[in-house]
């Protein structure tokens, strides 16, 4: 810590003598000789211009204290003052210098973490610049202060053209047909698939999630958007899409072909070849029903996908399409020893609205899987129960069980549980998610209850058909069906 030095008082000493010289002198002087008055004024005179030539003397500093002022006040910071007057003006030189020295490294420091920040925003606006999300920040007023390069392309925009500006005018989200403002998207966070245009009308589809950011008035931060272009990756989906299509229609012809021939070869030839040849044939058969069946499946998907599924629904006899799914898989189950068994309902099963094809494609797929994934002497149960706008069908079995985190996945594509018994068993994953696509397509629901080491139950509804007159009132089951809230595509 500096010590504080005790300032000198030498100039006033200085100055009291030359005053004392210049107004004492001619008085003493003439005390002690005997003067003219013209010498008297000669010497007064001389006296007064001594002191003042003394006096400028004194002062001289004086002159270099404003001088080394203004070149410093100029910007050269390395200039200092040399006094050495031995007076307070030497002080005065001294202190500048230390002030000086001091505000030099102060501005030193400055300058050296001014150039660590440019260098941190730098780096910060390439990493901002190579991340391929767009990203855009608003102050308190939703006004945009930044954008990166990705947001740049979304929008159209670059971002000298939009700083200052309010998001609401330079682009438009919109979820469907409703636009969703900055006061939705920046109350909290926020994550939804929308279209977003931008400049000259451009769309382009996101996923917009916001954060909303606690900032203060200084940093004048509130809300920051992560836009995610879709585009690509829905035009990655089309080509996968377009690719399964191809490779399905393309294998299905001579698929179909494989299967008839061999249909054909082991009926009419079963008398006839060894037993051993006749079991390596009927393996052959069973592979390429398995693989028309997985070929059936993706096309099915792919359709699904596209959303040009197709469901013809009309009035039926449910009751007799599911025991015909029974009766279809009951040998399946007789050579695992599975009992399986139809619960009919306890009183009249009014017909259904459901495209007879495909809901026997539903029962028979959750039957077999039913059988599939329960040990051999267990037992599969398929019981209907009737409600005033629904028939509910319950695919049960007591078979190995569900995880409880597996369940949510379970209508997903391609999603298989890991377990012993499901990884000895062959599938694909697409049976349920094609039933699910099926039943809410005939506007019905499905899931599934399960605890593992006790069974399962696949449970879906269908909508019951309401006559008057012998004819189909179509209006009265659109009306219950939304009301009950099972119209969901």
């Amino acid at each position: 810590m500096e010590q504080a030095v005790k300032p000198k008082k030498t100039l006033h000493l200085k100055i009291v003598l030359v005053t004392a010289l210049a107004v004492f002198f001619p008085y003493v002087l003439g005390l002690f000789t005997h003067l003219t008055p013209i010498l008297s004024i000669l010497v007064a005179a001389g006296s007064t211009i001594l002191s003042l030539i003394v006096l400028f003397w004194i002062l001289k500093p004086l002159k270099l204290l404003i001088k080394g002022t203004g070149i410093f006040s100029d910007g050269n910071l390395n200039h200092r003052i040399d006094i050495r007057s031995g007076d307070e003006f030497e002080d005065v030189g001294n202190s500048f210098n230390l002030m000086a020295d001091k505000l030099s490294k102060t501005i030193q420091n400055l300058e050296n973490d001014r150039a660590i920040a440019i260098s941190e925003k730098n780096r910060f606006d390439e990493i901002l610049s190579s991340i391929i999300d767009g990203i855009i920040a608003l102050d308190f007023n939703k006004n945009v202060i930044f954008l990166n390069k990705a947001s740049e392309e979304l929008t159209n925009y670059r971002e000298a053209e939009v700083q200052g500006k309010p998001i609401d005018q330079i682009i438009h989200l919109f979820s469907d047909a409703d636009e969703i403002l900055p006061k939705t998207y920046c109350q909290g966070s926020f994550n939804q698939t929308a279209k977003l245009i931008g400049k000259g009308g451009k769309q382009t589809k996101v996923n917009l999630m916001t954060t909303q950011v606690s900032g203060t008035v200084q940093t004048n931060l509130s809300c920051i958007l992560i836009l995610h272009d879709l585009s690509r990756e829905e035009e990655l989906e089309q080509m996968k899409l377009d690719f399964v299509s191809m490779a399905s229609h393309e294998l299905k012809t001579p698929l179909t072909s494989i299967v008839g021939y061999l249909s054909v070869f082991l009926n009419e030839s079963k008398d006839k070849i060894p037993k051993e040849n006749l079991d390596l044939l009927n393996k052959a058969f069973v592979a390429a029903q398995q693989l028309q069946t997985l070929i059936a499946n993706l096309l099915s998907v792919n359709k699904i996908e596209r959303e040009q599924l197709a469901v013809s629904p009309e009035p039926i006899d449910y009751i007799s399409i599911v025991s015909k799914a029974v009766e279809d898989l009951r040998s399946q189950a007789n050579q695992k020893n599975i009992v399986l068994n139809l619960i009919p309902p306890t009183e009249t099963l009014p017909k259904v609205l459901a495209d007879s094809v495909r809901i026997g494609e539903v029962v028979t797929n959750l039957v077999s899987n039913a059988i599939n994934y329960t040990n051999p002497n267990g037992k599969v149960e398929v019981s209907l129960k009737v409600s005033p706008n629904e028939v509910m069908t319950t695919v049960s079995d007591n078979g190995v069980g569900i995880p409880k985190e597996a369940i949510p996945h379970l209508f997903n594509k391609f999603f298989r549980v890991s377990n012993r018994l499901q990884q000895a068993s062959k599938g694909t994953g697409l049976g349920l998610y094609i039933a699910k696509s099926i039943i809410e397509k005939l506007h019905g629901r499905i899931w599934v209850e399960s605890e593992v080491g006790k069974g399962s139950k696949f449970i879906f509804t269908l909508p019951t058909v309401t006559q008057s007159a012998g004819i189909l009132n179509r209006d009265k089951f659109d009306s219950e069906t939304i009301q009950s809230g099972t119209l969901n595509y």
